[in-house]
């Protein structure tokens, strides 16, 4: 990546912008999503606030103020909801806006690749395979969850990162940009935590021995102002919930769902204790919810779980191992399909151990995001929801790697006819 981030290839950008815009309105479309309400708690959250401004009631039942979500998006979706209503006016604009942003993301690929000195060829193998690869088709189109705009979120703090180690410069002022956009990303996304602490022992490795007084500054005043930007949302939870939860508040009712009597290891194999223990599903259990508090409420499902767990060390184990298992390598609707899945993460490993030769501190950045941002989803049921924002990282790097593969076989034969001769 050179000192000044070269320009953008707009042709080829926008050639896969609009191509990926079109193809995933066709799936919108295709699947009748302007007509599903599927009403997950995020958007009830998101009515909430259309309604009545708060933060709130993301059950069966109303059960006032939550921290089940964090605020930045529910609010977003509650803006739409006030303009456009809650039925099918609002559905289009969520399926429109959620395709762009994802259809963004494709398009900044290309140059990204260009910035790492890949060749367009490598971006546009990755645009056109983020194009046309969904692997959570709702969560690509339908807009419900956040997802979608936290996986182009990190695409732009992913370039800004490498932006850093590339110029070397320590600056406060940057600092403090890269920390109010780590912030507002922490407030759509909170578990994207993980992601900046891994770019920042990276950029450890590079900094601390050449220039540790400067980025021991530099990581203090992003960590401050990150801190900063976060601080209203626990200040609030603290005010209406009385705790000063930074992230979200449903830890204990993810882990029972997790790990509890005849659990399986992906959420469709756990449908019927949801559809019985979930305040979500459950009007009974939400009213239990209303009485006692959200958070008292959730508090009191992490003990069960932690004595299944005590009490079950193999079954737990294995949930764990299958979990991570299918994060990397997630089931296919048949056998092809599977194929297909299991066959980027492999290939996108090889890309990886390529780009470390291209670009050494693109692959550790790649490398920390692998390694820091899947753990708390090794523990919880599957979802291909959960792999989502990382995937356009497997995306480039096996683009990286099948680019490599056209240069070798190009090579191969322009060198057969000479030794013809």
């Amino acid at each position: 990546m050179p000192r000044t981030l070269p320009p953008v290839p707009w042709r080829a950008s926008i050639l896969v912008f609009v191509v990926a815009l079109v193809f995933r309105l066709g799936c919108v479309v295709a699947t009748d999503q302007i007509h599903q309400f599927p009403r997950k708690e995020m958007v009830k959250i998101a009515m909430a606030f259309a309604q009545k401004g708060e933060l709130a009631d993301p059950f069966s039942v109303p059960t006032g103020p939550s921290a089940l979500a964090p605020p930045i998006y529910p609010i977003f979706l509650g803006t739409i909801f006030r303009v456009f209503g809650t039925g099918v006016a609002a559905e289009v604009v969520k399926c429109l806006l959620t395709s762009a942003v994802s259809a963004l993301r494709c398009a900044m690929l290309p140059w990204l690749a260009v910035c790492l000195g890949l060749g367009l060829r490598t971006g546009m193998l990755a645009g056109w395979m983020s194009a046309f690869y969904i692997g959570a088709l709702a969560t690509d189109i339908k807009g419900d969850w956040a997802e979608a705009y936290a996986a182009t979120a990190m695409v732009g703090l992913f370039i800004a990162a490498l932006r850093i180690h590339e110029s070397s410069q320590l600056k406060p002022r940057a600092a403090a940009v890269l920390g109010f956009w780590w912030g507002l990303t922490l407030l759509l996304s909170p578990n994207l935590l993980t992601v900046l602490g891994g770019f920042v022992l990276v950029g450890a490795l590079r900094f601390l021995k050449e220039r540790p007084r400067q980025y021991v500054q530099f990581v203090a005043v992003l960590g401050l102002v990150a801190a900063l930007v976060v601080s209203p949302w626990p200040i609030r939870n603290e005010i209406r919930l009385g705790r000063p939860i930074w992230s979200k508040g449903n830890f204990g009712v993810v882990l029972a769902t997790s790990f509890h009597s005849g659990a399986a290891w992906d959420v469709y194999g756990n449908e019927d204790y949801i559809q019985q223990n979930n305040p979500t599903r459950q009007p009974s259990v939400a009213l239990r919810v209303r009485a006692v508090g959200e958070l008292a409420w959730d508090d009191a499902q992490v003990p069960p779980a932690m004595q299944w767990i005590r009490s079950n060390p193999g079954s737990a184990a294995k949930l764990v191992a299958l979990r991570t298992f299918h994060f990397w390598f997630p089931p296919g609707r048949n056998v092809a399909h599977t194929a297909l899945e299991w066959s980027i993460p492999l290939v996108s490993m090889i890309g990886l151990y390529l780009l470390y030769f291209k670009h050494r501190a693109a692959a550790l950045l790649i490398l920390s995001i692998w390694l820091f941002y899947p753990p708390l989803y090794y523990i919880v049921l599957w979802s291909s929801r959960y792999r989502y924002p990382i995937n356009w990282t497997l995306m480039l790097t096996t683009a990286v790697a099948l680019s490599h593969a056209i240069s070798v076989v190009k090579a191969r034969g322009e060198l057969g006819p000479r030794g013809a001769q």
